[in-house]
């Protein structure tokens, strides 16, 4: 229950049956008792289900199958389960994680993307799953153990989709099912797929994105209070004017900024015109620099994550900001997920060359990372015997493979879709996902109107000149929301998210990385180049090496050693 906690924190619940056990955590937005939704059946057993997540057609769901209006998500998971078994998952809508346990099956399922998180393990005892990994690990049942490639996956930030990095632990495939049995069986079944070309009118492109985002941004605000997370990008602002267009009034909006101690966020003033141009009730969460050292928060945000990463304030940050918004709405759109299906990452594709990589793995490597960023102080004789190349190169091949194109695809169109395939099924993980987790953590709930799968799904299937056509990223979301936000907003070029050069968090940082060393218990020494990480506590000018890249690489040591801790994970390379 201790590691629950994160995907929920207004209350819990626990079902037993038989041997069998269901936990539940919530959020203060949860509708209905705070655990499993049960049906008993006469001369049959009872039927349970356990629910993550926002099912942004309940309405609907209850009115098809009968039921009265106000019943919980878990409960009307129970009820479609009964009427529609396994492709109960197909009529759901929304970010969402689920199982029914049905005598001795188990039957989980996730949303078309993965938003929300579902891990599972089949042991000698009987199927183990959890939203939460640390749980999962942490269960007697479970012998938590890193190989090789579990390595590399942490390492690169890559693994195939269903894949966990633990041994024996595997990932709920986003848009699918999986039936586990009490034998030790399990199978698995797609109900969607980003390849499937979606029903579309024939029209204006912009338009017709315009249309969906209407639509994605009603459905996730559903009854919610509109409330936007307002960076002043063109994200997070077109989202805002969207919102009040179909709000019925201006959104609540929040800004990050740092107090005196921080660097000045570029984005604020572009926000204060977002605001002032729509109306908005605007909200800035200050932050002090030095809040991001405090331990226990460190620990919370670690603890919010299914894995290691080399964003340090990048998801504290997040987290902090999360908490504070929690204190004034419990939901917030975000308008994460819009480099991934605008192509905000890569600009237009350049016909003459084809992929070797994935795009921001040749990014990396062009700053001299041959295994992304945060690698820098493994030792590289391990990740040469590892293969962590190889595992990269590999991945890849998997992931092209996946792609279908039309009949007569030109050049361009292929290398676009190839590049929004690889970004949309692979580095959500590293932006969406993260997000979730660690708002969810914040007691805070997101929704990414942007991720909706109508939008992606038609985005993506777009030919390349409908998507790029300006020389600019994200063309086609510059054309639709010409007359959301001001002209300055929509031209204006792309910032990164702001992070802290406060010199009280680059010393804490060392400080830590110092005892790290001087720990000779600490699991993460089997893994590092000692002599290198030495050299950054003797030497601290290398944490600014490209800018945050030599801190991204400390930050990836000390959380994956407190990960290892945590999990009580057993090296095994």
């Amino acid at each position: 229950m201790t590691d629950l906690t994160v995907r929920g924190r207004a209350g819990h619940g626990t079902w037993r049956h038989e041997g069998a056990a269901l936990v539940q955590t919530v959020d203060p937005t949860w509708t209905g008792p705070a655990g499993p939704a049960v049906l008993e059946r006469p001369g049959a057993p009872p039927v349970a289900a356990v629910f993550d997540g926002n099912l942004t057609n309940a309405t609907g769901l209850a009115a098809a199958l009968a039921v009265r209006p106000g019943y919980s998500p878990s409960e009307l998971v129970v009820h479609a389960y009964l009427r529609w078994g396994r492709s109960a998952a197909e009529r759901f809508q929304g970010d969402f994680a689920f199982a029914v346990l049905d005598g001795d099956r188990v039957l989980l399922g996730r949303d078309r993307l993965g938003i929300k998180p579902l891990s599972y393990a089949v042991t000698g005892n009987g199927p183990l799953f959890s939203s939460d990994l640390a749980t999962l690990a942490r269960h007697p049942w479970v012998r938590p153990r890193l190989t090789g490639d579990g390595l590399s996956a942490l390492i690169t930030q890559l693994r195939p989709p269903g894949r966990g990095v633990l041994e024996g632990v595997r990932e709920v495939v986003p848009g699918s099912t999986v039936e586990l049995r009490g034998d030790g069986t399990a199978s698995e079944m797609r109900y969607w797929s980003l390849q499937n070309p979606p029903e579309t009118a024939q029209g204006d492109p912009v338009e017709q994105v315009r249309e969906l985002l209407d639509d994605a941004v009603r459905r996730a605000l559903g009854d919610a209070e509109p409330a936007v997370l307002l960076s002043g990008g063109l994200d997070s602002s077109v989202l805002t004017g969207l919102t009040a267009g179909i709000g019925g009034r201006p959104p609540r909006t929040f800004t990050v900024v740092f107090d005196q101690t921080g660097v000045p966020v570029p984005d604020r003033p572009y926000a204060q015109e977002v605001v002032d141009f729509l109306g908005c009730e605007h909200h800035e969460a200050e932050i002090d620099p030095r809040e991001l050292s405090e331990p226990g928060l460190l620990a919370e945000v670690a603890a919010a994550k299914d894995h290691p990463t080399p964003f340090g304030d990048k998801n504290i940050t997040p987290y902090v900001f999360g908490r504070r918004v929690a204190e004034t709405v419990p939901v917030v759109l975000s308008g994460e997920g819009a480099d991934a299906v605008f192509t905000g990452l890569g600009g237009d594709p350049d016909p003459t060359r084809a992929l070797t990589s994935f795009p921001w793995i040749e990014r990396s490597r062009r700053f001299g990372l041959p295994h992304g960023i945060g690698a820098g102080l493994f030792d590289a004789g391990l990740l040469h015997s590892v293969d962590v190349s190889g595992w990269i190169d590999s991945l890849f091949r998997e992931a092209v493979a996946e792609v279908r194109h039309p009949p007569g695809a030109s050049r361009t169109d292929r290398l676009a879709r190839e590049t929004d395939h690889l970004t949309i099924t692979r580095l959500l993980e590293q932006t969406v996902l993260h997000s979730e987790r660690i708002s969810t953590a914040a007691g805070l709930q997101v929704r990414f109107p942007f991720a909706d799968p109508q939008v992606v799904s038609a985005v993506y299937h777009l030919p390349a000149r409908a998507k790029s056509f300006d020389g600019r990223e994200k063309s086609l979301l510059r054309a639709l929301g010409h007359d959301l936000v001001p002209e300055s907003v929509r031209t204006r070029p792309k910032v990164p998210y702001p992070i802290t050069y406060d010199r009280y968090y680059k010393s804490a940082l060392l400080s830590r990385l110092r005892t790290l060393l001087d720990d000779s218990a600490a699991p993460v020494h089997a893994l590092l180049d000692r002599r290198a990480a030495g050299a950054v506590v003797d030497d601290p000018s290398r944490l600014d090496r490209g800018g945050w890249l030599g801190r991204a690489d400390v930050e990836m040591v000390l959380q994956l050693d407190a990960w290892l801790r945590r999990l009580h994970v057993r090296i095994q390379l």
